[in-house]
């Protein structure tokens, strides 16, 4: 399965969504699921900026490698999971990648969309059917999560706690809600 995160400029939220996502599948012990980024506008070869590095590396993941990508038509043709940051990035994929359309979501959206519990065993297969089946939440400027280029650090590290919430989200979906040990 390959899921593929979606932002504008592939520098600051979906590279971070995907280094993120990838720890919180490792955690898990979630396997069979290949994650990527990349940008609507994405300017290849770009490298992350300064304040994702920093705001994903207090987390100890290291994006000083990431360099952007711009969106490839048949990358997301092909993606079984496109997430995106915004609307407007909901809609550009629609437009660029009209076959896409069907397993767009938005990341923020997952936590108020209801999805049909899957049996204990179900597969990856089935828990993403479940999930693109799932009755979603209209769209509302809440869901978006805002570009953070250009502000303070402050706004990277929210930017973070947003995509981590979407993601924990995300995986549950995908892999299952983790059991929770004695404490």
């Amino acid at each position: 399965m390959k899921v593929l995160f979606v932002c504008t400029g592939n520098l600051c939220r979906s590279p971070m969504a995907e280094v993120l996502f990838r720890d919180e599948l490792r955690r898990r012990g979630c396997e069979g699921i290949e994650v990527a980024s990349s940008g609507t506008w994405g300017m290849d070869g770009s490298p992350a900026t300064p304040e994702a590095v920093e705001a994903v590396g207090a987390f100890g993941m290291d994006l000083s490698g990431h360099r952007a990508r711009s969106l490839d038509v048949t990358e997301a043709g092909a993606a079984d999971l496109v997430v995106a940051m915004t609307s407007v990035h909901v809609r550009e994929l629609e437009k660029m990648v009209p076959e896409s359309a069907g397993k767009v979501v938005l990341l923020k959206q997952l936590a108020e969309t209801k999805v049909s519990e899957p049996d204990a065993g179900a597969g990856l297969d089935q828990r993403l059917a479940a999930l693109l089946a799932g009755r979603r939440p209209a769209l509302v400027r809440a869901h978006d999560v805002d570009d953070p280029m250009g502000f303070p650090m402050a706004t990277y590290e929210r930017t973070v706690s947003e995509l981590r919430r979407g993601l924990e989200r995300l995986a549950d979906l995908l892999c299952g809600v983790p059991e929770q040990g004695p404490h």
